[in-house]
Parts: C-alpha cells; sequence; structure tokens
C-alpha cells in the first residue's frame, strides 16, 4: 500500500474516507486540494499502472492522458523524456497524441493539470522549446513539426513488450543550459531589482530543479526555485511585498513569480538575517546554506550563541568560512548543497 506524505499528515489513498484528519476543514486550503487532488488521482492512476504508479517530484514531470493509459515523464535533470501507454484500445494513436501534446505544451504552468487526466494545453510558446528538436535539428514551436516528429519517433523507435508500449526521446545535450536560458530574461529582471547575482540565481534553480517550472517537493516547496510557502514565501509577502498573507501553490507555480520570491528572499537573508556578516563572499556562502537549511542552523553550525557565530564567521576568511560549512554543517544535504550551487554559479558567471 502507498503512503503520502504532506508534511506531518500521512494518508493512504485507498482508505480516503476513513483517513481524513478530523479538523480536515480547518486546514489550509492549499493543502486541502493537494490531499484531495492525490487522493483521487492516485486512486484512478493506480488502476492502470499499479505498482508502477509514479508522481511529479522536484526533477521529474509525470503527466497521465487517455484516461489515464497514456503517461509522459519528462526527466528534467536527466535529460529523458518517456511517452508510454499502458491497457488503452489504440496505443500507437494515443502515443502520437501525448508525444504531440508534450513537444506543445506551454511555458504558462497553469494550463498544465498535474493530477487528473485531462489534456495538456498547446497555446503559446512549448517550455521545451529548446531543450528538444526534431530529427532537423529544429525546435519544435508548431503542430505539424511536432506531428511529423510523432510520426518519425513512433516509426523509428516504437518499443513494445507485453501491453505496453513507449518511446523515448532525447533532449539536447545541453539541455540544462536551454533551460536556463528560457528564464534568462526574468532572473535579469529578478537580479537587478534585487541586487542579486544572476548566476546564483541560476545556479539555485539548477539545483532546486533542473529548471522545472512545475517542480514539487514532499515538503511542499514549489516551482523553480523551490519556494516553501509558509516560510521563505511568507518572509518575502510581509517584508518586501508588504502583503500579509502567504503566496499561494498556483502562484509559486509561475516562473516570474517564483522567480522574483526566490530572489526576494536571497535578498531578505542577506540584508536581514545575515547583515553582520562582514564580507560579500563570506555573506554569499551563508545566503546559499541558509536558503537551504536555514539561517539558525547556519550560525549553529559556528557556534550556538548566535553573537558568537556572527563574531566567529567575521573572524574567518572567505575560504574557512566555506570549510566549516560544508564540513560541519549539520545537515548533510545543506553541505552538499554549498557545493553544488558554487560550483554551478562557476559555470553560469560569464553569463550576459
Amino acid at each position: 500500500m502507498r503512503w503520502l506524505c504532506l508534511g506531518w499528515l500521512l494518508i493512504s489513498p485507498l482508505l480516503y474516507a476513513a483517513k481524513l484528519p478530523e479538523n480536515f476543514e480547518q486546514l489550509d486550503a492549499d493543502v486541502q486540494a493537494v490531499i484531495l487532488e492525490y487522493l483521487f488521482f492516485s486512486e484512478q492512476a493506480d488502476q492502470v499502472w499499479g505498482d508502477d504508479f509514479a508522481t511529479s517530484d522536484r526533477y521529474r514531470l509525470v503527466k497521465y492522458l487517455d484516461n489515464y493509459h497514456t503517461r509522459v515523464t519528462i526527466d528534467f535533470a536527466g535529460g529523458r523524456i518517456r511517452v508510454e501507454q499502458r491497457g488503452g484500445e489504440q496505443p500507437v494513436a494515443a502515443l502520437q497524441h501525448a508525444i504531440v501534446a508534450t513537444l506543445l505544451t506551454p511555458a504558462d504552468p497553469n494550463q498544465v493539470d498535474l493530477y487528473t487526466a485531462a489534456d495538456m494545453g498547446l497555446t503559446g510558446k512549448p517550455f521545451l522549446a529548446g531543450r528538444v528538436k526534431d530529427f532537423d535539428g529544429q525546435d519544435i514551436l508548431y503542430r505539424w513539426r511536432a506531428n511529423r516528429f510523432a510520426e518519425q519517433l513512433l516509426s523509428r523507435s516504437l518499443q513494445q513488450s507485453g501491453g505496453r508500449y513507449w518511446v523515448d526521446i532525447a533532449m539536447v545535450n545541453n539541455y540544462l543550459n536551454a533551460g536556463a536560458r528560457q528564464y534568462w530574461p526574468l532572473v535579469q529582471a529578478a537580479a537587478d531589482k534585487y541586487q542579486v547575482s544572476p548566476a546564483l540565481i541560476l545556479a539555485i534553480m539548477e539545483t532546486e530543479s533542473s529548471f522545472n517550472p512545475l517542480a514539487v517537493s514532499p515538503v511542499r516547496a514549489y516551482g523553480l526555485m523551490q519556494v516553501m510557502r509558509k516560510t521563505a514565501g511568507r518572509d518575502v509577502f510581509q517584508r518586501v511585498y508588504g502583503r500579509d498573507d502567504t503566496p499561494s501553490r498556483n502562484f509559486l507555480f509561475d516562473p516570474a513569480n517564483n522567480i522574483d520570491v526566490g530572489t526576494a528572499y536571497l535578498s531578505v537573508l542577506r540584508d536581514v538575517y545575515l547583515k553582520d556578516i562582514r564580507g560579500w563572499r563570506k555573506r554569499q556562502y551563508c545566503m546559499i546554506a541558509a536558503y537551504n537549511g536555514g539561517a539558525g542552523n547556519l550560525f549553529r553550525t559556528f557556534s550556538r550563541d548566535r553573537k558568537r557565530a556572527i563574531a566567529r564567521i567575521n573572524a574567518m576568511s572567505a575560504q574557512q568560512v566555506y570549510n566549516t560549512i560544508v564540513s560541519s554543517h549539520r545537515s548533510g544535504e545543506t553541505r552538499r548543497y554549498l557545493k553544488k550551487v558554487t560550483a554551478k554559479q562557476q559555470k553560469y558567471s560569464a553569463w550576459k
């Protein structure tokens, strides 16, 4: 039996009615939506896919079509797409439709419903533009080209095992750079607005989501920069936007909103929580670690007392601060995170 973790809440999809919490009506509206969507959605898809049922996460977008008989999996970290069909009446025709729908899925995430088998929108520039090219090496921007590519794929690469049919599509070699380029104008705007390095923003986006605009984590962080609604999101709304509320899931799925909120949170870390740290490079290392593991855990890496932690950081060189975080931070994830983001930041530092 499969269990879904939603923060503190564990619910079995197969025991839907019995397992809803007594205070369900008092839960946050977004939490209610996720619970109800997932329970219905997983039960429907489970009837077709059984133990092979899969859902979206930070680096992978999973979309079901054709009454859940067709599944599209876009692996943003690995640069691969699989379109597969199980148990449908016209598997090849369903695959062709799903391939076209995938290639033409628009950059607007509001047109993509992850929790039903409804079709994807086909209006606007596709978000895979630049990341997938046809056999002529051309971007797939129009239906006629998507249809032709789908037909070619099915004639050359269709695989079958039992009642299952699938095709694999490789993204271009530099698919991560293509994803970064897609959001470059939004990154530049946010970088200028909050005086944050655009290379740092791109490095965090790649590390957090591999440029998957519909990224979802088990702890309910959303979008390209994996913003958590009730921590970073609320902090930005109150301190930067002057709003006494919390961003919704759909708000954070919008790339422009997500990049702005994520970058604004970096500026809040820099100008509020870490303002007493002297030296821009030391402060940036601390910003990166705090973005992942929180400012409190960052300070506790150096001392249990915040003032002593700041004094110790200020007495160190930038390299000593970096070395201390990657060797002594209580979270292994944060130790690895600082290494990853710093390395990726070097890659984007020459971008203009």
